[in-house]
């Protein structure tokens, strides 16, 4: 169904071309890249060494707004939002981003909306990818919009992350099941991210009903909304210990220098709600006390 042709050993920092190819009746396949660098070598300040859009991916520079965590305002960070040229990803897409953060370097993601996963016409599943390479002493902050998985479709969201052995991370999911009163979609949902080539946090929801189970006690219960966040800071800092904030959110490390933070809501905002208040448990740089339910942006 999708088109892998893409390379997939990659030159650590290599931004590739996109190309469009047609991925079946009703489908397209498009990709996006963005790469940062250290403006000089050896001295603080990032560029953005290679960006490349293709709608429905378009990744933009923008401005410092809101509570970044790590990087709070941080003049030598790099920042870029991902906007939506288009509706989609409908049944039968295949959707790439690319992101290289250079060593030393820092890079900001976020992006303008939620992506909201259609049917199509056609019925046939979509897919999103997102790989990442974080070089030595480098440092990427992924704030997506919540993936909003609409009745009918059937949708793989994937994001692979390698970071160098001092690398620092901090990544954000949210997954919606279905728009507000409509049943949900499918979801199938895989993060993984390694450090110096081995697996430092994996995980898998398969979600919606075509997956059996996924609305016990053991997986989401009636929860609409599933998300986790991945910290990563070598410098540590972190919680060492388990910690239950509430029977729908944990803290759980996975060593002195790693947690995970694994949350489900009602639904989207209830969602929002719980892992912003297990990052105000964790507290600065990587949280704070929020007067409101979202995350600034």
């Amino acid at each position: 169904m999708f088109d892998y042709s893409h390379p997939e050993s990659r030159t650590p920092g290599t931004v590739y071309s996109a190309e469009v190819k047609p991925n079946g009746p009703s489908g397209m396949t498009c990709r996006a890249s963005v790469a940062t660098e250290l403006s000089e070598p050896g001295r603080p300040g990032t560029r953005v060494s290679g960006l490349r859009a293709q709608a429905p991916l378009v990744p933009r520079p923008t401005g410092a707004s809101g509570h970044e965590p790590y990087i709070d305002r941080d003049p030598n960070a790099a920042r870029i939002a991902l906007t939506s040229g288009a509706a989609g990803p409908l049944g039968g897409d295949h959707y790439r981003f690319d992101v290289s953060v250079g060593e030393g370097s820092s890079l900001l993601i976020r992006e303008v909306s939620a992506t909201l996963v259609l049917p199509g016409v056609h019925g046939h599943p979509s897919l999103l990818e997102s790989r990442a390479h974080v070089g030595e002493a480098a440092t990427l902050v992924w704030v997506p919009e919540p993936v909003i998985a609409a009745k009918g479709c059937r949708h793989t969201h994937t994001v692979d992350i390698d970071l160098a052995a001092d690398a620092r991370l901090f990544y954000r999911e949210e997954l919606v099941l279905g728009r507000h009163g409509e049943d949900p979609g499918d979801l199938s949902s895989a993060l993984t991210v390694r450090r110096g080539g081995a697996p430092l946090s994996v995980q898998r929801f398969d979600l919606g009903p075509n997956s059996p189970g996924f609305d016990s006690p053991a997986v989401a219960g009636r929860g609409l909304g599933v998300g986790s966040i991945v910290i990563v800071d070598p410098e540590g800092g972190l919680p060492k210990e388990t910690v239950v904030i509430d029977p729908q959110t944990a803290i759980l490390p996975v060593d002195d220098t790693c947690v995970q933070i694994t949350a489900v809501g009602s639904d989207g905002l209830a969602l929002r709600k719980r892992l912003d208040a297990a990052l105000t448990h964790i507290g600065e740089p990587w949280g704070r006390e929020q007067t409101w339910s979202a995350v600034p942006r």
